[in-house]
């Protein structure tokens, strides 16, 4: 069988999701950089199979996939004999399933914002009221994650499973740009007992980019 392509550049946090998921379950696979300065991804063999022209991307043998969660849940229900990161249970599933969504619509949104602002855009051209409100915005999303946190030890249930890892790799961003922070014990407990895990660890702990 052939082993696993994944296209992606190590700086996207899409990208680190799959990484990161690979490594929980120790799956061999090859990495081509694409996506920003690297290029590949709008070229017409990447855009035939990925019409949207976004990084991460797979093929499994011949199986093209695209969309970082449903990779991940792809990877997870294939190689369970590895791990419970998608634990066969419904209602489990259907959590980790609620986070995700979370995660595209409420979580990643302001964190993009102050990400961009603060790592990818040059000092001179911040707009500051824009980067405040995101921040402001941010801290509403960690107190529902607060909140979920002191009824769980992990995001979606009591055990780690493919619900953390993209908002472990949001949290990693919070702690690591230049904003205040208020306190939130809970979340901050998670975070430490997730960023030892390997596959944090292997490509999600480098200095933002």
């Amino acid at each position: 069988m052939d082993e696993l392509v994944l296209w992606g550049r190590l700086n996207s946090i899409n990208v680190q999701k799959v990484l990161w998921t690979l490594e929980e379950l120790a799956i061999p696979f090859q990495r081509i950089d694409a996506g920003l300065h690297f290029g590949v991804n709008k070229t017409p063999e990447y855009l035939q199979k990925n019409p949207n022209g976004l990084v991460p991307m797979i093929d499994d043998n011949g199986f093209i996939l695209w969309e970082s969660h449903t990779i991940m849940r792809y990877l997870a229900k294939k190689q369970t004999t590895l791990g419970q990161l998608y634990p066969n249970d419904n209602q489990i599933q259907a959590k980790i399933e609620q986070w995700h969504d979370w995660y595209n619509t409420v979580c990643w949104p302001p964190m993009r914002t102050l990400f961009w602002g603060y790592v990818r855009t040059p000092e001179a051209e911040r707009n500051a009221q824009e980067l405040e409100s995101a921040r402001q915005q941010m801290i509403k999303v960690l107190t529902i994650l607060e909140d979920q946190l002191t009824k769980f030890k992990f995001v979606a249930c009591d055990q780690f499973t493919l619900a953390d890892i993209p908002v472990a790799l949001v949290a990693y961003r919070w702690f690591n740009i230049p904003i205040e922070r208020p306190s939130f014990p809970n979340v901050e407990r998670w975070y430490q007992e997730v960023k030892k895990r390997p596959g944090f660890l292997k490509y999600s702990s480098d200095p933002l980019s």
